[in-house]
């Protein structure tokens, strides 16, 4: 059986990755290189298929899979990174990331754990413009799931409504089966005719700017569609004050409202307010109160 060694493993044909097609996107980078198993790239570009997209890295960093398929898999990343940020979905994108994601899912499953990082990146959709100054993607296999650990860092954001509410630090540590992996990856950047169902198990999240600390944990079904994915949890707030005051300055009165709601309707806790949150529907509910958002 012809096949393609990655990090140990023998990958069937029908496994091995492809390049990024053309209508997904395209990926250049310079100065490609590698250290004790680990692919550097600097000066990485990757502009999406319809051109309205771009992401800019001064350094990607890759390792867990061999150099032929990590490549490519540090390709796909960049692609999901991009995609994360603008919320673009791309039928051209869906069959590519699933193989990818089916490569990741082979190289996991042969205890080869993937990690990823970018520095400089810089984010541009329309007017949207985001600068990160770190991001950080480790996922390691624990038997039938995959753990995953993500933060960025430095977080700036312009062009946007609500600008300032968007967190400068965020991490979330979370779980999900590991033969799921490759429909997330299809989800997040792909748009398939029938949206795949992912299980993440959020054992971790926080997302702070100033004084404001959002953290919390719980279960969430992702589907890549606001609508049809469902999730969860429970949600604690610092300094919900200062956020309410935020979202009135950038005039989204109904942010503001809905925030109002929820502190009235919270559990006070020693350093904040605390709340059991669901999404369902499109609609938040917060201690069994719909919250209108829209």
């Amino acid at each position: 059986m012809s096949g393609l060694c990655v990090a140990g493993i023998l990958l069937p044909s029908a496994l091995r990755a492809a390049p990024v097609p053309a209508e997904c996107a395209r990926v250049t980078h310079g100065n490609a290189g590698s250290a004790t198993g680990e692919i550097i790239l600097d000066r990485v570009t990757v502009t999406s298929g319809s051109g309205g997209d771009v992401l800019m890295a001064t350094r990607q960093t890759f390792s867990g899979a061999g150099a032929e398929s990590g490549q490519e898999l540090a390709d796909a990343a960049s692609v999901l990174l991009l995609a994360a940020f603008t919320g673009h979905h791309n039928a051209a994108c869906s069959g590519w990331l699933e193989a990818e994601g089916r490569a990741a899912e082979k190289a996991l499953a042969g205890s080869h754990n993937l990690d990823m990082s970018w520095s400089g990146a810089d984010i541009r959709h329309g007017k949207l413009h985001v600068s990160v100054g770190t991001a950080h993607l480790a996922l390691k296999n624990s038997g039938a799931d995959a753990n995953a650990a993500l933060s960025f860092d430095g977080v700036s954001v312009s062009g946007m409504t609500a600008q300032s509410l968007m967190p400068s630090t965020a991490s979330a540590s979370f779980s999900l089966p590991s033969d799921e992996l490759a429909s997330l990856m299809a989800a997040t950047a792909g748009k398939s005719a029938s949206l795949p169902a992912v299980h993440a198990t959020i054992h971790s999240l926080t997302a702070q700017r100033d004084t404001i600390v959002l953290s919390g944990n719980g279960r969430a079904t992702l589907t890549g569609e606001t609508g049809s994915t469902s999730a969860g949890g429970h949600l604690e707030v610092r300094d919900i004050s200062a956020l309410i005051d935020r979202a009135r300055q950038d005039n989204q009165m109904k942010l503001a409202a809905a925030l109002i709601l929820a502190r009235m309707v919270s559990h006070k806790i020693t350093d904040g307010n605390a709340w059991d949150t669901t999404w369902e529907g499109g609609i938040l509910t917060v201690n069994g109160v719909p919250l209108p958002l829209k």
